[in-house]
C-alpha cells in the first residue's frame, strides 16, 4: 500500500477548484444523480474526495479520454492536480512516443521557452492529429508543478508495420521497447472484432489484434518505466479509453508483468449518448457531457517534412478543400500565415488550426522566382476530411 503524504501547496488546491468551476457536470447534483462518479462493480455513488483517496494508493491510474472530448481532459487534469494534493505524481501520455523524451523532459523541467517551441520539439503534429490546445492546460499544470512527463506510445509506424506484417518484422531495439506481450482475453479479441466490423474469419482480424495488442503492451512498459524511475509516485496514464474499458488493453498488460501492481482505471462516459460502464469495464465511471472539440481547420495541402530551406513545401493539394480553391500548387513554398513567418510543418500546421471555419487566412508563398500573397478562405469541404503531413 502507498504511503499517503500531507496536502500539497495551496496552488495545487486552487488549480483543482478553478477546474471543478469550469465543469459543472464534475459535481454531483443535489440527489446525487448526473455528474456523480459511481463504481460499476456496486452500483455506489462516490464523492470525488472518495475516489481521490483510493487512486492515491494507487501505483498505477489510467484516465480513459476520448481525445476530441473537452470534458475528458478536465476530468483528467482534476485527478492530475487533486493526486498532487497527496504526493509525488507522474504523468504518462499516448499523445507522445518514448523516443521524444527528452523534449518532454526539457518541457516539464521548465526548459522549454513557449509552448510553440514545445511543439515543434516533440513533432506534434507527425505523431498526434489531435488538436494540442486540447491538452495545453495539462501541459501547462505539468510544467507548472514541476511533474515528470513520460511518452508512453511508440512511433505510429511500429504499429503499422507489426498490422501488415506482424511483431517479428519489428528491430530487436523495437521488440525490447514494447517489451512481453501477454495474449490477450478471448473477450478483448472479441471486442477488437466487433471494431475491426469483421468475424473471426476475416481477412487482417488477427493482424489487427496482434498491433492492437502490441500497442497496448508498449504503452504498459512506458507506464512502468516510470514508475521504476519514480517509485514514490502515482503514475497517471492518460490514454484513449478504448487501451482500459473492460480492464482489457493496458491494465491486463500491466498486470500481466507485475501481478502485484496496484491499478485503478477511471472511465469518463456521456450518460446519453452511452450505456454506463458495468462490473469489470472500470473501477470508477464518471458520467459527464463530452463538450466535444470542432473538427480544426485544414486547409487540404500536404506538405513535405523533408524538405530544405525557407518555409515548408508544398507536396500536394486536395481538391475541393480551400488550399485548392485559392490556387495553391504543388511545389510551392508557403513562408508565412497572417503575416507570421514559419520555417517548419509543426508551426505551419498549428497557425492553421488556430483559424476557424468560415474565416480566411492569407499565405504568403515563393512559386519559382516570385513571391506573392494568396487570400485562403476557409469554407468547410463538404467531405470534411483531411490529412497526411498537412493540414
Amino acid at each position: 500500500m502507498r504511503r499517503i503524504t500531507d496536502p500539497g501547496p495551496l496552488g495545487v488546491i486552487l488549480w483543482i477548484l478553478t477546474l471543478l468551476q469550469a465543469a459543472p457536470a464534475f459535481a454531483s447534483d443535489a440527489d446525487g444523480s448526473e455528474g456523480q462518479i459511481f463504481r460499476p462493480d456496486s452500483g455506489d455513488q462516490v464523492p470525488f474526495a472518495d475516489m481521490i483517496d483510493d487512486l492515491s494508493r494507487a501505483d498505477v491510474v489510467l484516465v480513459g479520454e476520448e481525445h476530441d472530448s473537452r470534458a475528458h481532459h478536465r476530468a483528467q487534469e482534476a485527478v492530475i492536480a487533486a493526486l498532487l494534493g497527496r504526493g509525488p505524481v507522474v504523468v504518462g501520455m499516448e499523445s507522445f512516443p518514448s523516443t521524444r523524451q527528452e523534449a518532454l523532459d526539457a518541457w516539464w523541467r521548465g526548459e522549454t521557452p513557449s509552448f510553440t517551441e514545445f511543439l515543434r520539439k516533440v513533432r506534434w503534429f507527425q505523431g498526434w492529429s489531435i488538436d494540442p490546445g486540447l491538452y495545453r492546460d495539462m501541459l501547462e499544470m505539468v510544467r507548472m508543478q514541476g511533474v515528470p512527463l513520460r511518452g508512453i506510445n511508440v512511433p505510429r509506424d511500429w504499429i503499422s508495420r507489426v498490422a501488415r506484417e506482424g511483431l517479428d518484422a519489428l528491430g530487436e531495439d523495437q521488440r525490447r521497447r514494447i517489451g512481453e506481450v501477454a495474449d490477450p482475453s478471448e473477450e478483448y479479441r472479441e471486442a477488437l472484432r466487433d471494431s475491426l466490423g469483421e468475424h473471426e474469419s476475416g481477412h487482417g482480424a488477427r493482424e489487427f489484434i496482434e498491433a492492437q495488442t502490441a500497442w497496448d503492451a508498449a504503452m504498459a512498459g512506458g507506464l512502468l518505466d516510470g514508475l521504476r524511475d519514480h517509485p514514490e509516485a502515482v503514475v497517471v496514464g492518460i490514454t484513449g479509453k478504448g487501451h482500459l474499458q473492460g480492464g482489457y488493453g493496458i491494465p491486463h498488460q500491466l498486470r500481466a508483468r507485475e501481478p502485484d501492481l496496484e491499478v485503478r482505471t477511471v472511465v469518463p462516459f456521456d450518460p446519453d449518448g452511452e450505456d454506463p460502464p458495468l462490473n469489470g469495464d472500470a473501477d470508477y465511471a464518471w458520467p459527464m457531457a463530452p463538450d466535444r472539440a470542432e473538427d480544426p481547420v485544414r486547409i487540404g495541402a500536404l506538405l513535405d517534412p523533408e524538405a530544405e530551406g525557407e518555409g515548408v513545401v508544398v507536396e500536394e493539394v486536395q481538391e475541393g478543400f480551400p488550399a485548392d480553391k485559392a490556387g495553391l500548387q504543388a511545389g510551392d513554398r508557403i513562408l508565412a500565415v497572417n503575416g507570421g513567418e514559419v520555417d517548419d510543418t509543426t508551426m505551419l500546421i498549428y497557425a492553421v488550426r488556430q483559424q476557424q471555419w468560415g474565416g480566411s487566412l492569407r499565405l504568403r508563398i515563393r512559386r519559382e522566382e516570385g513571391e506573392e500573397t494568396v487570400p485562403v478562405p476557409l469554407d468547410r469541404p463538404e467531405d470534411g476530411s483531411g490529412g497526411g503531413h498537412g493540414d
